[in-house]
């Protein structure tokens, strides 16, 4: 694997090593546009013009068009680079729920969370912590106490921690919160605990001691909500898109991690709760708070799984796919050429 931050050099580096480079992964915030580049992109010279991408300078050890891969994290309409959504890697399997079909590359959180040591539940204060950095996040209609009635202002004076935190001799715990986007707000709903900011491995060890972990709604598709899974903690999935003619439907529940929805994960690891469901919310907290579970990460995001999936995407012949994809864009009117960008070699 070759890492270099300097475009130049990328382009330096697979002239050298191009036998052994099989692919390139662009980030989305990444300078190097080699698409974009005629010194990177290997063009047939002898064609007509390309809109694309501009005559190469004369050498065939520019990057074939099939080696370059955009990797981003959220999920593009139609998938970042040239090739589109085939040839973007993905951290969620977004295909499965609707998404442009990527390819799902993904991540294990195993390497760090299975270092931290397991907190049994008899050691574990009655704590909830609420996932989230930004006081923002209580003022988004994603968030699950959203007043309908009395709006924001209701819902800052919102008294539901602090009972809850009575009723139930338990604590909501929670970062020191961004104010940035909550303006005329400095303060989260009464009954919630902030902490001060800290490393990620002392984070892990402050949420390895909760009993459940509840998300605001934003953001979506974080991490963290594996890793308190993997550390022994459910989660709570805010729900905040359904058929309202038929809200047990799934096929159209929208939340703060669809993956989790459309895979099935359910009770006792997550509990999904629709926004505005108060009674639905205090009934999963209670009962989440009871219930003891082990470690768990599903299965498409152990270390195993993602080695097989980036095994797979280093055996596979993508010459031959880039070649379908470009015929297909080509018959859909869009001016790309594959006979410009796959040489007979």
């Amino acid at each position: 694997m070759l890492i270099s931050t300097d475009k130049n050099n990328v382009y330096d580096y697979f002239r050298r090593y191009h036998n052994n480079v099989h692919i390139l992964i662009q980030g989305e915030d990444s300078d190097t546009k080699c698409a974009d580049d005629p010194r990177c992109i290997y063009v047939d010279a002898s064609s007509s013009a390309s809109s694309l991408v501009p005559p190469p300078n004369g050498t065939h050890l520019n990057l074939p068009i099939w080696k370059l891969f955009h990797a981003t994290w959220w999920n593009p309409i139609a998938g970042a680079g040239p090739l589109h959504a085939a040839f973007t890697l993905s951290p969620e399997p977004y295909g499965q729920y609707g998404g442009s079909k990527t390819y799902y590359l993904g991540y294990s959180v195993e390497p760090t969370c299975l270092n931290i040591p397991f907190v049994t539940w008899s050691e574990r204060p009655r704590q909830a912590y609420i996932m989230g950095k930004e006081l923002r996040y209580f003022l988004d209609p994603k968030y699950p106490l959203t007043d309908s009635v009395g709006g924001i202002p209701a819902q800052m004076r919102d008294d539901f921690y602090r009972v809850f935190s009575e009723e139930e001799d338990s604590t909501f715990l929670a970062g020191q919160f961004d104010l940035s986007g909550a303006e005329g707000y400095a303060e989260p709903p009464p009954g919630i605990v902030q902490h001060a900011r800290m490393e990620r491995t002392e984070f892990q060890k402050l949420i390895s001691k909760s009993r459940v972990m509840m998300g605001t709604g934003n953001p979506v598709l974080s991490p963290t909500p594996y890793e308190a899974l993997c550390l022994g903690i459910p989660f709570i999935n805010p729900i905040f898109g359904w058929n309202k003619a038929d809200p047990a439907n799934r096929n159209f529940w929208d939340g703060q991690h669809p993956a989790l929805i459309v895979e099935g994960v359910d009770e006792p690891y997550v509990y999904h709760v629709k926004v505005g469901d108060r009674v639905g919310l205090k009934a999963a907290l209670k009962k989440a708070m009871n219930t003891t579970i082990d470690r768990f990460v599903p299965p498409r995001m152990t270390v195993k799984a993602v080695l097989e999936r980036t095994k797979t995407l280093l055996e596979t012949d993508w010459r031959s796919i880039a070649k379908q994809q470009m015929l297909a864009m080509h018959s859909d009117g869009q001016k790309i050429e594959p006979d410009k960008y796959i040489d007979s070699s």
